[in-house]
């Protein structure tokens, strides 16, 4: 993106500076404000270089909805037993059983459910480390098909935890993916693979990057609408425990 396509500035978030990174998608038909909850960046997009200043100003205007959205972002807590997990989609709640000896296991009777062994104090991380391996699988099928239907080859797969994107594909083939996706609908997710096989052929966001990502029978835009309207409250799952205030 050229650099004066995007714009890095500071706004006053009740009494507290944070960054704000305003970028152009001429594919956008209005302004858009995200806020990222891990990195505490607000990112701002607009659909034309003369449109910055607005996008600037918008986010300035709605400086009490960003509070509030950081403010919430503190509040993410670790996976507990008699709370929920999104997987998929869908709503689970967490069931400690410690006499089970697999470490998680779904089951859908009498509702949807995620039972997760062990002791206690090792339920966060076995939950969040049973969804990275669910997502690895999930994506890695995901991955295979559109490689096939577009008729490239993949290359490594690795599922991290990013702040800002929910897949990267780099020059040399190897594609990321957060394993916060396994959280999502199995569409938002095929999107987001998708997205990163077609950066196997056009590695930008050309009118022709999106007319394959179409040909695939991709929904681009709802999944966008999508994360718009919940990724940022994916980031609320599998947080560390805190310590109390003293």
């Amino acid at each position: 993106m050229p650099s004066d396509d995007v714009k890095r500035t500071e706004i006053d978030i009740g009494g507290r500076a944070a960054p704000l990174i305003a970028r152009v998608n001429r594919r956008a038909k209005r302004l858009i404000l995200k806020v990222d909850p891990t990195s505490g960046e607000i990112h701002v997009t607009a659909p034309s270089k003369r449109a910055l200043p607005d996008a600037i100003a918008f986010a300035r205007a709605r400086s009490a909805w960003i509070a509030t959205q950081l403010d919430d972002a503190l509040l993410a807590r670790p996976f507990e037993p008699g709370g929920y997990a999104l997987l998929r989609g869908q709503r689970h709640l967490i069931v400690h059983a410690p006499e089970t000896r697999r470490p998680v296991c779904a089951d859908e009777a009498p509702t949807p459910r995620l039972i997760v062994g062990g002791a206690p104090a090792h339920l966060n991380r076995r939950l969040v480390d049973w969804m990275k391996r669910e997502a690895r699988r999930d994506l890695s099928a995901s991955v295979a098909k559109y490689c096939e239907e577009l008729g490239v080859k993949r290359r490594s797969i690795s599922i991290r935890d990013p702040r800002s994107r929910w897949g990267s594909c780099s020059s040399d083939g190897d594609m990321s993916f957060s394993w916060r996706l396994i959280m999502a609908p199995p569409e938002i997710l095929d999107y987001v693979a998708a997205h990163e096989c077609v950066h196997l052929i056009h590695m930008d966001h050309s009118p022709a990057f999106w007319r394959r990502v179409k040909s695939l029978g991709i929904n681009a835009r709802g999944a966008e609408d999508w994360f718009d309207a919940h990724g940022a409250a994916l980031f609320s799952y599998g947080g560390p425990k805190r310590r109390e205030a003293a």
